[in-house]
C-alpha cells in the first residue's frame, strides 16, 4: 500500500512504539532499532548487531531466501524481567537492497488493563514503564529513516493502525486491513470508526477512554471481527497526546500465538500508571 501516514507520524510510531521494531540488512545485521528494542535486547539492538543470533533463530538464511512473512517465532530476550516472547519478520526492499523488518513482543503475566495484576508480577504496566523511561543512550531516528519505516509499514507482518480522536481509523497497513477482512475494499474499514471491528463492545469502549487519556493497552488479548468471524489478537497500543488532546494512537495488533486462551477482561478505567 502507498497510503502511508505522514513522516512525522511514522517517526513517532517507530521511536515510541510499545513493541520492539527493528530493521536488519541482508546479512541480518541491525540497521535501525527503536526505544523498545533497546529495552528488550540491550546491546543486541545496536547497529551491526546479529539479531537472528540473539533471538535464537538458526534458519535465518532460509527465511531470507523464502522471503515470506513469518509470525510468532519463539524468541528469548536479554531483558531479565521480560526474557521471553515472540518475533514477527517480513522481507522487502529499500533502494534495491533487501531488508528484514521485525516486530518483537514480550510476554507479560498480566495485561494492561487487567482486573488483577499482582505486585511483583511481570505486568504489562512494568513493560510500558521501561519503554517510557528516559534513556540518554537512545537517539530517536530522524528523516533519513522514513523510507525504512515506510517499508516496515508495508512489509512487517504486524497489523498497524492509527486512530484519531473521534475513533476513526485514519491509517491502516496491509496486515491490519487483511486481519479484518477488508483487503478487497480497504475503504470499508479505513475512514470508519474502530468499534466496528471489535467483537466485544465493552472492550473497545474502554479502550476509547484510555486512548483519550494516554493510558496504554499492552499485551491484551481480544477478538477482532473478520466478516463476522472472531479473530484472536494480541494488542500493544499507546497514544500520542499533545495539549491534553489525542493526536493519534500507535496500535500494533499481533495474531495471537495462543488463540485458544481466554480473552482478557477490562476493568473500570484506572489511569494510575
Amino acid at each position: 500500500m502507498s497510503n502511508h501516514p505522514s513522516s512525522e507520524q511514522l517517526l513517532d510510531l517507530f521511536n515510541w512504539a510499545s513493541p520492539a521494531m527493528l530493521v536488519t540488512d541482508a546479512d541480518g545485521l541491525v540497521v535501525l532499532a527503536n526505544k523498545a528494542a533497546t529495552e528488550l535486547l540491550a546491546d543486541h539492538a545496536a547497529v551491526g548487531g546479529k539479531l537472528a543470533d540473539a533471538l535464537g533463530i538458526e534458519d535465518y538464511p532460509a527465511l531470507l531466501a523464502a522471503g515470506k512473512p513469518v509470525e510468532n517465532l519463539d524468541a528469548p530476550f536479554t531483558n531479565s524481567q521480560f526474557s521471553t516472547g515472540y518475533a514477527n519478520v517480513g522481507f522487502g526492499e529499500v533502494d534495491g537492497s533487501t531488508y528484514g523488518f521485525w516486530a518483537l513482543r514480550p510476554v507479560t503475566t498480566h495485561p494492561t488493563p487487567s482486573p488483577e495484576a499482582g505486585e511483583g508480577a511481570s505486568t504489562a504496566k512494568a513493560w510500558i514503564g521501561q519503554v517510557d523511561q528516559a534513556n540518554a543512550s537512545y537517539s530517536p531516528v530522524g528523516e533519513d529513516a522514513v523510507k525504512f519505516i515506510q517499508a516496515y509499514y508495508d512489509t512487517c507482518p504486524v497489523a498497524i493502525h492509527l486512530i484519531e480522536e473521534d475513533g476513526t481509523v485514519a491509517h491502516a497497513n496491509w496486515k491490519d486491513i487483511a486481519i479484518v477482512g477488508a483487503t478487497e475494499k480497504p475503504d470499508s474499514y479505513v475512514g470508519h470508526h474502530i468499534r466496528h471491528i471489535y467483537a466485544d463492545q465493552e472492550v473497545v469502549e474502554d479502550f476509547l477512554g484510555r486512548w483519550g487519556e494516554d493510558a496504554p493497552i499492552i499485551d491484551f488479548r481480544a477478538d477482532f471481527l473478520n466478516k463476522g468471524e472472531r479473530v484472536p489478537v494480541v494488542i500493544f497500543s499507546t497514544a500520542k497526546v499533545e495539549d491534553n488532546k489525542l493526536k493519534n494512537t500507535r496500535c500494533f495488533v499481533f495474531p495471537d500465538s495462543h488463540p485458544e486462551r481466554k480473552r482478557d477482561k477490562v476493568k473500570a478505567l484506572d489511569l494510575n500508571f
